[in-house]
């Protein structure tokens, strides 16, 4: 087990196999493990070349769990990111995020351009550069209350409720993932989104509650590629074969 520092908090990551380097970033509530690593990601892209790097971020899995909402949002998420790439001297990589990790990873690769060579943003949408209604202005005071409950929320849509499952599953944290969704994360202007110049895979869910679809996303990328999965949700996209194989060959 491998742990690095950011700014005294420690992170969690794991690498597996070599060559061309490539970052999976997961989303709320839930792990590398929980995300990626149980549903073959890490065989995919070993067995197709590439050094499969990993981690925690903040508030999740193996890593630290600070209770100050202060401690979160896009820039000290996306620090962790960095953390674990100083630690292992790595340059540039491609960069894989998930859900909230999506968000993580669109900061990133527009705010340190020369780190990040590739971008795929999965089971995401237009929210990100703040199109309504799937913001996470929006959506993560909903997923702070139900995260906090003792019980199960059943009177919440099923894909909120889903997120007090991840967390007790995973044996999380409920008092650090409620304050990381009580943190900020803003979307990203336009203009800036134009100004990013390294290809951007945009993969959404067909009927996704939680964060949309992503055609605007992608189309306001100069290299963006936009590609939706018919009947997928904002979960099933994890375990998708094809989602994986779209991946391994953009990335390639």
């Amino acid at each position: 087990m491998a742990y690095c520092k950011n700014k005294n908090i420690s992170i969690y990551y794991e690498q597996h196999g070599n060559g061309v380097p490539i970052v999976l970033v997961h989303g709320g509530a839930v792990s590398f493990s929980a995300n990626y690593a149980m549903y073959g990601w890490v065989e995919s892209l070993t067995q197709c070349g590439f050094r499969v790097i990993g981690l925690d971020l903040r508030g999740h899995g193996l890593s630290e769990k600070p209770l100050d909402v202060s401690a979160y949002g896009t820039a000290n998420l996306a620090g962790d990111v960095l953390a674990v790439m100083d630690e292992l001297d790595l340059k540039e990589v491609s960069i894989v995020g998930y859900s909230l990790g999506s968000a993580v990873a669109l900061h990133l690769i527009q705010a340190y351009p020369t780190r990040f060579s590739k971008a795929a943003l999965v089971a995401t949408g237009d929210g990100l550069l703040g199109y309504p209604p799937h913001v996470f202005a929006d959506l993560l005071p909903v997923l702070a209350s139900a995260v906090s409950r003792e019980k199960y929320p059943e009177d919440l849509p099923p894909h909120v409720a889903a997120y007090w499952t991840f967390v007790t599953e995973t044996g999380g944290s409920r008092q650090a993932i409620a304050a990381a969704a009580q943190a900020s994360y803003p979307p990203l202007s336009i203009a800036l989104a134009s100004n990013i110049q390294q290809p951007i895979l945009v993969v959404s869910g067909e009927h996704d509650p939680v964060l949309g679809r992503g055609p605007r996303l992608a189309e306001a990328f100069p290299n963006g590629t936009y590609m939706e999965i018919p009947k997928a949700d904002h979960f099933s996209l994890a375990a998708s074969s094809r989602v994986k194989k779209a991946i391994v060959e953009f990335m390639l």
